[in-house]
């Protein structure tokens, strides 16, 4: 990550500190004073206003989609509090979610990456910090997925992801949804270019 993590006087850090929440607590101690992590948002919040970290991270792994809108509601109010707002927020995505990255834009979230089931540790951390790079942006990943993403809700943890393109009509998924919608092919998709009911 090139120059964005930067210490109080403005000097670049050996080692970027950090602030980890993951609900899952699937994550060791950490291994250093550079680290802290939390496995709530209000503990996240309640960290992030007294250890002052360079940057906070907020995992959004496989949960129900009430838990992902609390996660949103902390990214907004770390990007909003006084004591935070001035910190980079990196968020850790389960998988590509255009609703999830624009809800994240709005919050004012800085990053977004898409790491899967990975399991996170200190290492591992600093792996995903340092290769952070201008494709993370949040701007740039709602520039790459297509804005015809829809998603259906089927049950508190489940959705449907649908295009709208197609009036929400046809369902999406496996290559199709991984190879094309949510890539910048989509943009060579006869739908996005031609989409019903517009003139």
């Amino acid at each position: 990550m090139e120059k964005e993590i930067r210490s109080n006087d403005g000097r670049a850090m050996q080692g970027p500190r950090f602030l980890l929440c993951d609900s899952t607590g699937n994550v060791g101690e950490p291994s250093s004073s550079d680290e802290a992590y939390a496995v709530s948002p209000i503990q996240c919040l309640n960290k992030a206003v007294d250890l002052n970290p360079e940057l906070i991270v907020v995992r959004f792994n496989d949960m129900r989609i009430r838990e992902r809108e609390s996660l949103v509601e902390l990214c907004a109010a770390l990007k909003h509090n006084r004591h935070t707002r001035n910190r980079s927020v990196l968020a850790l995505l389960h998988s590509k979610h255009r609703k999830l990255i624009e809800d994240l834009n709005r919050a004012g979230v800085n990053f977004v990456k898409f790491i899967g089931q990975t399991s996170l540790d200190s290492n591992r951390m600093r792996k995903i910090i340092d290769a952070l790079g201008p494709d993370d942006r949040v701007e740039r990943q709602l520039e790459i997925v297509c804005p015809f993403l829809h998603y259906s809700k089927i049950d508190s943890k489940h959705e449907m992801t649908v295009c709208g393109a197609y009036l929400d009509r046809l369902a999406l998924g496996g290559r199709r949804l991984q190879e094309l919608c949510e890539t910048v092919d989509h943009l060579h998709c006869e739908y996005y270019q031609k989409p019903r009911g517009k003139s």
